[in-house]
């Protein structure tokens, strides 16, 4: 479980990316769980957790494209 001391969605996104599979926590946003490299619906569905969650993706979507 990596924790990140703030949240950049551009790091956040290299690391679900990066390890394709695992879990997440952002200091003062709460954990994620992450597997075929995107952050899962969280089980707390508050406002905050779901744009994080969408966020983050299309940040991990932008860098497969860039790759691919």
């Amino acid at each position: 479980m990596r924790i990140f001391k703030r949240y950049n969605p551009l790091k956040v996104a290299k690391y679900v990316k990066t390890l394709f599979r695992g879990r997440l926590y952002i200091r003062g946003i709460g954990a994620f769980e992450f597997d075929y490299g995107k952050i899962l619906l969280p089980k707390t569905q508050d406002k905050q957790h779901l744009l994080v969650m969408s966020e983050v993706n299309r940040q991990v979507m932008r860098l497969q494209a860039d790759m691919g």
